[in-house]
């Protein structure tokens, strides 16, 4: 069956912008560190694999991982879909906060930067029909979705009075509209609640995927990584510390100030409950 070539993956993805450690879906296991690169884009596009990235811990951080990759200047375009307007509303006014301060007004729920789109669900169409007409392949879906309510919100008839806009199947017909043969771009869903907290099964089935892998939100790394032959290299710009440690395994050590003895396992097969301080 047709899928992409590895020509058109490298362009979207010449280097891995966004890097997680891999945990099971109860927190208690460390599974490896996982980089969104060539290789594994595809792997998670044709095999229908998403991220769930849970225990984030504010809505301002995930915009700023989204900043850090739209400063990477270099890939596919991400495309990023607020759970709500009013999740719109505050991601537009933090990417544009000093504009915001001098009195600055655009529409909030689809706007474009650098490398990232952002966009409301209810408005995927339309900007599905505009990327028709571009020749720049999108990289990624991000969905904000700090409560994990989105899942839930499908459209229903009452007394003759009926609600269309299935917001999970808006989501899912988007990225299908993206696939070039088997492959669509990765389905990356954020929240504050850690993926043993919520239904996941659910979650899977209302965006047609076949299984997600577990992210650890707290040690979520953006922007352009470390060199991989490098033993350690400090990384100022970025949200918080993440360098590569060259031991046996070539694990990533990823640190963040109020967990970072719980997630400092450079050695360790399991980390127990890499959300808890230790």
């Amino acid at each position: 069956m047709r899928t992409i070539t590895k020509a058109d993956l490298e362009s979207r993805y010449p280097t891995p912008l966004i890097c997680g450690a891999r945990i099971a879906r109860t927190g208690d296991k460390y599974l490896g560190p996982e980089r969104l690169g060539a290789d594994t884009c595809r792997m998670l596009g044709e095999e229908q694999v998403g991220w769930f990235v849970g225990h984030m811990p504010s809505f301002e951080r995930m915009i700023e991982h989204i900043q850090q990759v739209n400063a990477a200047g270099t890939g596919g375009r991400w495309v990023v879909v607020p759970a709500t307007r009013f999740w719109a509303e505050t991601a537009h006014r933090l990417w544009f906060a000093d504009a915001h301060q001098s009195g600055f007004s655009s529409p909030a729920t689809l706007w474009h930067d650098r490398l990232v789109t952002f966009c409301v669900p209810e408005r995927l169409r339309e900007l599905d029909q505009a990327f028709r007409q571009r020749t720049a392949g999108v990289a990624g879906i991000m969905l904000l979705d700090p409560t994990c309510i989105v899942h839930e919100a499908r459209s229903f008839s009452n007394q003759g009075f009926h609600v269309a806009h299935d917001r999970p199947q808006l989501i899912a017909n988007f990225r299908s509209s993206l696939a070039v043969g088997r492959w669509a771009p990765p389905l990356i869903v954020m929240s504050w609640h850690r993926a043993g907290a919520v239904s996941t099964e659910r979650i899977v089935q209302a965006y047609c995927l076949e299984a997600f892998h577990f992210i650890e939100g707290l040690g979520l790394w953006s922007g352009l990584m470390p060199n991989k032959n490098e033993k350690y290299r400090a990384l100022p710009d970025a949200p918080h510390h993440c360098t590569l440690a060259t031991n046996k395994d070539a694990q990533w050590d990823i640190e963040h100030d109020p967990v970072s003895a719980a997630v400092r396992r450079e050695q360790a097969d399991v980390v127990p409950n890499l959300a808890q301080p230790a």
